[in-house]
C-alpha cells in the first residue's frame, strides 16, 4: 500500500510539473501535508510483511520518512527471508526502521551502527518504544579505525544522506565522529557474528565491506543488503560494479534492485549458496 501511494504521489508530481502548475499547487500541498502531520499524533505504526513496529514522529521530517518508505519492497524481501535465529547488523541505522522491524521477527539481539548523534538517539528511543533488543553503537564502520568527518546533508533528525565521502560538497556542515574497522570491533566487543547484514552508508560502501571482509566471508553470514550510491562512488573513483565485485569475492551471488530510479541509488542483495531466497 505504501509503495502504491509513493508511486501515485510521484505520478501526480510529474503531471503538475509538466503542466507548469508547481508554483500554484505547492503552497496548497504543503498546507495539506502539514495538516496530515498535525493529525497523525505522536507515533507512526509501520507494518511490512510479517513485521510491525512503532516510531516516534516528533518532527514532520520523521513523519514523512515513515509515511512514504521508498524501500518498502526491499524491507518486505528482508523480512520474508529472516529466520528466528538470525543475528542482524544494521550498518547506517538512521532512526531504526530496519532494526525495529527486524527485531520484531528475530529472537537474537539486533546490532546497529549509527554515527550521527541525533539519529542514534532517536534509534534508541524507537527501540525502547518497541521493547526491542537493539544494541546501538555510535560509530561508523570503515576499513580503518580513528576519527573522521561526517558531512551533514540536512540538520534535521532523521535526515538520510549524511556521508563520509570527503569530496562530497552538498552538505551544510560536518561533525567529528569515530570510525572503526568492523572485523576488529566485533572481536574487541565480543559481539555475536551476523548472519544477515544491511548496509546504507551513503557512498562509503567499499570501506565498510573492506573492514568487514572476514565477517562477510564467513559462510554463516548468508545475506547482505547493500545500498549503493553511484554518484558518490564515482567521486571516489569507484562504481556500483566494484561494490558488486567485492560482495562476489566474499561469496555472495548478487542481484541489483533500483530504489530511486534516475538518482543512481539501488540495493544490491547478496545471498550465499546455502541461503534460499
Amino acid at each position: 500500500m505504501g509503495s502504491m501511494a509513493s508511486r501515485f504521489y510521484r505520478r501526480v508530481r510529474h503531471l503538475v510539473e509538466a503542466a507548469g502548475l508547481k508554483s500554484v499547487i505547492l503552497p496548497f500541498y504543503r498546507q495539506w501535508t502539514h495538516l496530515q502531520y498535525r493529525l497523525a499524533g505522536e507515533v507512526q505504526a509501520v507494518e511490512i510483511g510479517g513485521a510491525s513496529a512503532r516510531f516516534l514522529i516528533p518532527t514532520r521530517n520523521e513523519w514523512s520518512d515513515f509515511r512514504t518508505i521508498e524501500e518498502r519492497p526491499i524491507l518486505d524481501h528482508l523480512v520474508s527471508n529472516l529466520h528466528p535465529d538470525d543475528v542482524f547488523y544494521d550498518i547506517g541505522g538512521n532512526l531504526g526502521l530496519y532494526s525495529c522491524l527486524v527485531a520484531d521477527v528475530v529472537d537474537q539481539p539486533v546490532i546497529a551502527f549509527e554515527p550521527h548523534p541525533g539519529n542514534a538517539g532517536r534509534l534508541e528511543e524507537n527501540a525502547d518504544l518497541n521493547g526491542a533488543d537493539i544494541s546501538v553503537f555510535r560509530r561508523a564502520l570503515a576499513d580503518s579505525t580513528g576519527e573522521t568527518e561526517l558531512t551533514i546533508t540536512l540538520e534535521n533528525v532523521g535526515s538520510a544522506g549524511h556521508t563520509l565521502v570527503s569530496d562530497w560538497d552538498h552538505g551544510v556542515d560536518s561533525i567529528a565522529i569515530s570510525k572503526v574497522r568492523g572485523d576488529e570491533f566485533i572481536v574487541k566487543k565480543d559481539l555475536p557474528r551476523p548472519t544477515v547484514v544491511k548496509i546504507d552508508v551513503e557512498g562509503a560502501e567499499r570501506a565498510v565491506l573492506g573492514g568487514l571482509d572476514a565477517t562477510l566471508s564467513d559462510p554463516d553470514c548468508r545475506l547482505v543488503y547493500c545500498e549503493t550510491h553511484a554518484e558518490r562512488l564515482e567521486i571516489q573513483g569507484s562504481s556500483v560494479a566494484d561494490v558488486r565485485a567485492t560482495l562476489e569475492s566474499q561469496g555472495f551471488s548478487v542481484t541489483e534492485h533500483p530504489i530511486r530510479e534516475g538518482r543512481g541509488v539501488s540495493m544490491l542483495i547478496g545471498a550465499k549458496p546455502n541461503s534460499a531466497v
